[in-house]
């Protein structure tokens, strides 16, 4: 875990609890800009919100210091084994070392996660940091039809990998399909808001390791488009 306080006059060893509560306070970036979005009444996934998206993300860099303070803020953790907030078809980030990374090409430090499925050790789910933006907005328009609500706000998308793979028309899934086990999740699991939804699409805290993130989105747009 990140250690900002050591190195500030007057903080040696632990941190202090109200240091500790204003680092778990102070708004991330997927919290500011959502609501800057909301304010401005831009709808999810519209095209004016696209563009103001884009926009903003344009000049942000550093994925880890943007990702620090999302898995940090209060109000956002959820278990796995809480039914009622992590839900199949919700998304969620969270930090993670894959037990099999000397094997693998490339992999995801901080996944943006949907949940397909659940296992007894952890979880089948889509990590759309593995498409490029474009591909990106594609396949979450295309699954916002399976949308469940919760009167006016949705509460998960019902969707599953039978789905997913029953139709060419959800292709841009392929790439995203990958499996997490709970002991190499390495932080608490954050809860992404469905009216954030778009913002997390945008925002640049993809954590490629072994390869750099253009060379993983050529080989997904090749894997999607050789379905």
């Amino acid at each position: 875990m990140p250690r900002p306080w050591l190195g500030v006059q007057g903080y040696n060893g632990r941190p202090p609890w109200t240091l500790i509560n204003i680092l778990m306070t102070t708004p991330s970036i997927l919290t500011t800009l959502s609501e800057e979005k909301i304010a401005a009444q831009l709808p999810l996934l519209g095209r004016d919100a696209i563009d103001w998206l884009r926009e903003k993300v344009r000049d942000l860099s550093n994925p880890v210091k943007l990702a620090q303070p999302i898995v940090r803020e209060r109000g956002r953790f959820v278990r796995t084994n809480d039914t009622r907030k992590f839900l199949i078809g919700g998304m969620y980030f969270f930090v993670y070392n894959p037990a099999t990374k000397d094997e693998l090409p490339y992999y995801d430090r901080f996944p943006l996660v949907i949940p397909l499925k659940r296992e007894a050790d952890g979880f089948i789910g889509l990590n759309l940091h593995y498409l490029p933006m474009r591909y990106r907005i594609q396949l979450l328009k295309k699954l916002l039809p399976l949308a469940i609500y919760d009167g006016d706000d949705i509460r998960r998308l019902r969707v599953t990998y039978d789905i997913l793979s029953s139709s060419s028309r959800y292709r841009e899934f392929k790439p995203c399909i990958k499996r997490y086990l709970l002991p190499n999740i390495k932080s608490r699991i954050v809860k992404v808001e469905s009216n954030e939804w778009d913002t997390a699409l945008f925002l640049p805290v993809h954590q490629f390791r072994k390869a750099k993130a253009q060379k993983v989105w050529k080989e997904s747009v090749e894997q999607i488009r050789n379905h």
